[in-house]
């Protein structure tokens, strides 16, 4: 096909899109069918690069995909923004907007904690009822003022990044995949943890030496690692309720509302699992810093994870 006879061909079609984009009386079903004129102008392109047509068309061409694209996708500054407003807005909002399973996600990790801690605080045989005698042994010796090392160097600090990915991501996705199974997996799972939390840290606190070492460590890192499981929890019951009560949808359209809503739950939670790997390989296991600036840190993150889910999204936008 010459070139006279392609321009003649697809002419309507490039001078309906630049409408849509200088938006010069476009309505609303041609904007709606932009993402179509989109693909049909990107085979034109693309004919008219592989016929070997004038330069000028086909520069004219790439300047309306580039506009399209923009239009479609968001240009690169824009991006940033996008980010900053999920960060800010959709997260927070979408772990308040379910206040009730939170209180039962809370409920079920921290209270189970609570009560394990303080049955062994109170009679410190009952962590027997718990955990092996070698296991809280094992845990001892691990915290052990003279069994910490100051620092591992920096090989040793990637290496020790890529175990606590593994692990805390192991973990989320185990308690995530539970919620599915109608949610009682991810509630026994979060159980289990709060049960191990309570004896150990517990157990340990009772040392005066393992005290003065086991808190400096975790609570920095727990701020965002404890976060995270939690949001694991919530967005996997949340899809295991809706699978079995999808209402008056098919489930299949249920599962995939509910799978928008809790999305900023998933990501909120695998972004604070990479960030307490981070934190634990960097900052937590370096005993070169002293016990109360590490201490003081962790009590800044908590604040600071509480505010965050308590008041940001809250103006209005």
């Amino acid at each position: 096909m010459k070139q006279a006879q392609f321009e003649a061909q697809h002419a309507p079609l490039w001078d309906r899109i630049a409408t849509v984009l200088d938006d010069k009386g476009a309505q609303d079903g041609e904007r709606a069918e932009l993402p179509a004129l989109y693909r049909r102008l990107c085979q034109c392109h693309a004919l008219a690069e592989q016929r070997g047509y004038s330069s000028a068309l086909v520069a004219y061409l790439r300047h309306l995909v580039t506009r399209c694209h923009r239009l479609l996708y968001g240009t690169v500054p824009e991006r940033p923004a996008t980010l900053l407003t999920w960060l800010r807005h959709d997260l927070p909002r979408g772990v308040r907007a379910e206040w009730r399973l939170l209180l039962l996600v809370l409920l079920a990790f921290w209270g189970t904690a609570a009560v394990i801690a303080a049955m062994v605080w109170y009679e410190p045989t009952r962590a027997y009822l718990f955990l092996t005698p070698a296991k809280l042994a094992q845990m001892q010796n691990m915290y052990q003022p003279g069994a910490v090392r100051t620092g591992r160097g920096s090989q040793g600090d990637v290496m020790m990044f890529g175990f606590y990915i593994w692990n805390n991501v192991s973990i989320g996705f185990r308690t995530f995949a539970g919620g599915i199974a109608g949610g009682v997996p991810a509630l026994a799972s979060l159980v289990y943890n709060g049960i191990s939390l309570g004896v150990v840290a517990t157990w340990l606190s009772m040392d005066p030496g393992t005290r003065s070492t086991f808190w400096p460590f975790v609570i920095t890192h727990a701020s965002v690692e404890v976060t995270g499981l939690l949001l694991s929890a919530l967005a996997g019951i949340r899809l295991g309720l809706t699978l079995i009560r999808p209402g008056r949808m098919t489930r299949r359209h249920a599962l995939h509302v509910t799978a928008q809503q809790v999305y900023p739950l998933v990501a909120g939670a695998a972004l604070l699992t990479v960030l307490a790997a981070f934190i634990e390989a960097f900052w937590s296991a370096h005993t070169g810093i002293p016990a109360a600036v590490r201490i003081g840190v962790g009590a800044v993150c908590w604040l600071l994870v509480l505010l965050f889910f308590g008041f940001a999204g809250r103006d209005k936008r």
